[in-house]
């Protein structure tokens, strides 16, 4: 029936309140209106003051020397060398707004820090130089942190300002490591105001640059949200936000578009009300949408044509044969005796979307085809035009979705007929039957009210979440975990690299890639065949190297025998630089790796044809007498899309004969090592790649963008973007980490 998008908006307008404390008044260009309350502002205030503190340590702070005269012994020189603040704790923190923008305040925050310490003198007798050094922990108490941003916008984006940033430092506690009585009591006079103050310049000085990387990307966010290949969500920035003494309020256009970009004039005029009203303090968003985003909706769809359908089932199904028609239509069953029928539905221009106080109402112009099924194929007999008014009321209370549509008036006429006039008064009750019997359960059947399941939460939940990335116009799922998992899935391909614990996304893959036989890539092998079968897919086309086969066709017989199961699937042994047909535009053809046990991996092609040069010059009839006496008279072109390694060293990026993976538009690499902590060695000697070899052989890169995958289990998210950038500024390819399975170090 109707996109979900559609659903999920119709939803979303029944979470706002509807009592008004903090309005945005709409302007013409602003659809939809967003507001952050105070808890909403105090949840991203925790985020940005969690981030912040994480960005400035471990930091280091230039060495201070100083020059210091001691009673008896004249001038010591002292230098503190290697400050480094390595903790920061914030004791309270809160936000304030105002007209000038918006406050962040950090109070009794203590930061902790280590140094090294220094001093030398000249003794009088002698004379013979003194020198000691050691080192200290040095803690800073009651630190003062607090930043004004001011925000605007700027050609449709956010822009965020730093107006203000100071930092104060309360009381320093110094903790020296060894050292004469007399020397500590001088550092603290020497050093104290300077450490102080190194510790507040220091700190300034990384708000100020996180700021700006901030505001890089806000200024970064798409004007133009894709939903999918049709459709765009119009998120340019109206009008500059609103601050109240407790909410931040923002206007987007917030309509959707089709590529040929509809303007706002082909939907219904805008309501003039205020758009958001948020008066919940236990809300941290609130979120408004005009009237005319449903309707952007429903036309975007419409021009995409997602709203047609063919009605095959039904709960009576004597109404999809002629002859439950025989005293209503009788030409009809004269004509197609005993033949079954289908309903071609399709709406003949956008609904017309209209929100009140108390429901949301809808006007559907759609075209009703009545459809034979015939041995010669689908006949077309007569098309009614329907007219369909309706209303629902929507809501969302707690963890339950709730909600009633119904049918308010309906009236029909005939279009056009192959088998003459119908008598319009004998069809309307059957349609009307079909209305309340049909359409109307489908939709409260995702209306009523109900608790959401705990797992229908979770797998909505978890593919909202996925970690999946899109690249090249591939849209690359899975995961990747070393010595865990792995299993790279390509919908486009319908297949899937590994089969690791066979993950759900998986069973619907036509194609398994098998590169080597760890448990942790070719685990799951039984659990996917067993899989397709219970789902009455067909029986799925596992490559695996030719090494392997024997075995692998010995552990599914073993399953076959303690399962009692059919286990059907077509095995294919395909050794390196064989090439096997996916497709008719599309083949496979393994390329040698090298890991601890036999392995290989798979580059896919994608597969062209081309005119030879010596026929270029031939008119399309003299192409044609040639093709048809048999001459071939094309190339045929083979271009490497994907490339997937699985566990390997990174000697593979130094043979010649894996050219082809290195210049695909893609490559899926292995990258299991990332720091100093595992060596180059240590990886090669467990059959595995160290991301300095990547870098290293960065020369021999071509592709168009790298996927990092099998990252060791030990390591965080925050190591492995880290490692993605050090990679990133080597290569022009832009390099993505898988991350799906790992966390980050502050959960």
């Amino acid at each position: 029936m109707a996109p979900p998008i559609m659903l999920l908006l119709l939803l979303t307008s029944f979470l706002i309140p509807t009592q008004t404390q903090f309005q945005v008044e709409a302007k013409d260009e602003a659809f939809t209106s967003i507001v952050i309350s105070q808890k909403g502002l105090d949840f991203l205030k925790e985020l940005l003051v969690t981030e912040a503190v994480s960005s400035i340590i471990p930091l280091q702070i230039p060495r201070i020397e100083k020059s210091v005269r001691f009673p008896f012994l004249g001038s010591v020189e002292m230098v503190v060398s290697n400050i480094t603040i390595y903790g920061i704790d914030v004791g309270s923190s809160y936000v304030m707004l105002g007209d000038d923008g918006i406050a962040i305040i950090a109070s009794k925050t203590t930061c902790n820090l280590s140094m090294n310490w220094y001093y030398s003198y000249t003794t009088w007798v002698g004379p013979v130089e003194v020198e000691d050094e050691g080192s200290a922990s040095v803690q800073v108490e009651g630190v003062e942190v607090g930043l004004t941003l001011g925000l605007e916008i700027q050609e449709g984006t956010l822009k965020l300002s730093l107006k203000d940033c100071g930092c104060y430092v309360q009381e320093i506690s110094i903790k020296l490591d060894g050292g004469a009585s007399w020397f500590y009591q001088g550092m603290i006079n020497a050093f104290e105001e300077q450490i102080g103050s190194a510790v507040e310049n220091a700190i300034t000085k990384k708000l100020k640059d996180g700021i700006v990387k901030l505001d890089t990307l806000l200024q970064a966010l798409p004007k133009e949200i894709p939903l999918d290949d049709d459709t765009y969500l119009n998120a340019t920035f109206v009008n500059d936000p609103v601050l109240s003494n407790s909410s931040v309020g923002f206007e987007i256009n917030g309509l959707f578009t089709a590529r040929r970009k509809p303007s706002v004039s082909e939907y219904l005029n805008k309501d003039t009300k205020a758009l958001v009203a948020c008066s919940d303090p236990s809300k941290m968003l609130g979120i408004a949408l005009d009237e005319a985003v449903f309707n952007s909706v429903a036309a975007t769809y419409f021009d995409a044509e997602f709203m047609q359908w063919i009605v095959d089932k039904i709960p009576d199904q004597s109404f999809l044969n002629t002859a439950g028609y025989r005293f209503i239509i009788p030409q009809l069953y004269k004509k197609y005796p005993n033949h079954d029928m289908n309903l071609n539905i399709s709406l003949s221009s956008p609904p017309i979307i209209k929100i009140s106080e108390h429901d949301i109402g809808a006007i559907i112009y759609a075209d009703l085809i009545i459809d034979v099924l015939d041995e010669d194929g689908v006949i077309p007999v007569a098309c009614i035009s329907l007219v369909i008014r309706g209303s629902s009321s929507v809501k969302i209370s707690g963890n339950n979705l709730a909600g009633n549509m119904k049918v308010d008036d309906f009236s029909m006429s005939l279009k056009w007929s192959n088998i003459g006039n119908l008598r319009m008064y004998l069809i309307q009750p059957v349609v009307w039957t079909g209305i309340q019997t049909v359409f109307v359960p489908y939709v409260n059947k995702h209306l009523v009210g109900r608790a959401i399941e705990d797992d229908e939460y979770r797998a909505a939940r978890n593919q909202v979440l996925r970690k999946g990335v899109d690249l090249e116009g591939y849209s690359i799922e899975g995961v990747s975990v070393g010595g865990h998992e792995t299993c790279i899935i390509i919908p486009e391909f319908k297949c899937a690299f590994d089969i690791g614990r066979c993950a759900s996304r998986a069973i619907h893959q036509n194609f398994v890639f098998i590169t080597h036989a760890h448990l942790d890539h070719i685990g799951g092998l039984p659990m996917y065949v067993a899989s397709r079968g219970l789902y009455n897919l067909k029986p799925p086309t596992v490559f695996v190297p030719p090494c392997i086969k024997e075995d692998v066709e010995k552990l599914m017989d073993i399953h076959r025998s303690m399962g009692h199961v059919e286990l059907d699937l077509e095995l294919v042994a395909l050794d390196v630089d064989e090439t096997y047909e996916l497709r008719n535009n599309l083949v496979v053809r393994p390329f040698r790796t090298h890991h601890a046990i036999p392995s290989q991996g798979y580059v896919i092609y994608s597969v062209r044809k081309k005119l030879k040069k010596q026929y270029m010059h031939l008119k399309g009839k003299q192409i044609e007498k040639l093709k048809k006496s048999g001459t071939e008279i094309t190339d045929t072109i083979l271009s490497p899309e994907v490339a997937f390694t699985g566990d390997t060293t990174s000697e593979y990026m130094l043979d010649p004969r894996n050219a082809d993976a290195l210049r695909a538009k893609i490559l899926i690499t292995e990258a299991t090592f990332l720091d100093e902590g595992f060596t180059i060695e240590d990886a090669r000697q467990h059959g595995h790649t160290h991301i300095n070899e990547i870098i290293e052989n960065a020369q021999w890169i071509r592709n168009k963008a790298i996927l990092l995958t099998h990252f060791s289990s030990r390591y965080h998210l925050e190591d492995i973007r880290q490692a993605v950038s050090r990679l990133q500024s080597k290569v022009s390819a832009k390099v993505v980490p898988l991350t799906e399975g790992f966390k980050s170090m502050h959960t």
